[in-house]
Order: structure tokens, then sequence, then C-alpha cells
């Protein structure tokens, strides 16, 4: 190999060892494409949060302003019913319950 041409491969060599961590390092240009991610990640989740406190912050002062909110929820979640209102339990049999059985009948070819 000629001078010349050995060191122009040295030149390229050391200048692609001085450019890998500027490109593929943790500080790098890879490091801030990740980062530029993450910070997007992290702005959209914030965005989800901001909303859900807003619709918390809201029922909160539903819940202080009226009695209204508190009622729905009362009955609801509690299943809570007012003073002078009556509660109607409707109760579905089932198809066993509802057929005669038919062993204890005279005649059961079974005996």
């Amino acid at each position: 190999m000629k001078p010349k041409t050995a060191g122009i491969v040295l030149a390229g060599l050391a200048l692609a060892g001085l450019q890998y961590p500027l490109w593929f390092a943790d500080d790098g240009l890879l490091g801030l494409f990740r980062s530029r991610q993450e910070v997007a990640e992290q702005e959209t989740e914030n965005a989800a949060l901001m909303e859900r406190n807003r619709r918390l912050a809201a029922e909160v002062q539903s819940l202080k302003e009226g009695d209204e909110e508190i009622e729905r929820l009362a009955r609801s979640e509690l299943g809570m019913i007012g003073p002078d209102e009556k509660i109607y339990l409707l109760v579905e049999e089932d198809a066993e319950t509802e057929a005669p059985d038919q062993s204890d009948q005279p005649g059961d070819p079974r005996e």
C-alpha cells in the first residue's frame, strides 16, 4: 500500500471513529431522536391526564353546588331511595321451577 493511500485510509478510520459517538452514543443524534419520541409520548399522556383532571374537577364542583349530583350518585352507586318512595323488585322464576316435576306422576314409565 502506498503511503498516501495508507494515510487516507487512516484518516478515514479516524474520522469514522470520531463520528461514531456523534451518531450512536446515548447523547448523540440517536439519543436525541429517542428523547424527542419520549417527550412526545409524555405530552400525549399529560394531555389525557389533564382532561381527566378537568372532568374530576367539574364533578367536584357539581357536588359542591347542588344536591342533584349527590342524589344521582346515591341512587346509582348505593341503591338508595327517597323517604317517600317505594321500590318494587321484580324477580323472574327459572324455567326449572315453573315446570311441574313429571317424575311424581302415577304411571311413570321409569317405575
